[in-house]
């Protein structure tokens, strides 16, 4: 199950330590509340500073928020926000450093669509 992966990945044999880079949660649409998505990536141990997380969601959902606050401070900064159709997909970075060229926060995109 992916909130047993994010808040215990050690017990779905992640090995202890593993981060990731990049992080893509692609739900079906109505088997999952995003708003438990969003809080179990925002503080799972498998994401640090510079991941990029990926998030999928259906239009109907209206925006997902331009920040995320982690429960330790840091923050998921969305770079991104598109529409395809009835997908809209958010590319957030978890406490960006400035390292990563072209990867500038854009709140106008996180906007009612």
């Amino acid at each position: 199950d992916y909130l047993q992966a994010l808040r215990d990945p050690i017990s779905v044999g992640i090995p202890e330590g593993s981060t990731y880079e990049i992080v893509t949660m692609c739900p079906p649409y109505e088997e999952v509340i995003y708003s438990d998505l969003i809080d179990a990536v925002a503080n799972s141990v498998l994401v640090t500073d510079d991941t990029f997380v990926l998030i999928e969601y259906p239009v109907e959902l209206g925006c997902l928020p331009h920040v995320i606050t982690r429960k330790d401070g840091g923050a998921l900064v969305g770079v991104r926000n598109r529409k395809y159709g009835r997908t809209v997909i958010a590319i957030y970075i978890v406490n960006p450093s400035g390292r990563m060229e072209g990867a500038e926060s854009r709140p106008e995109e996180f906007i009612s669509i």
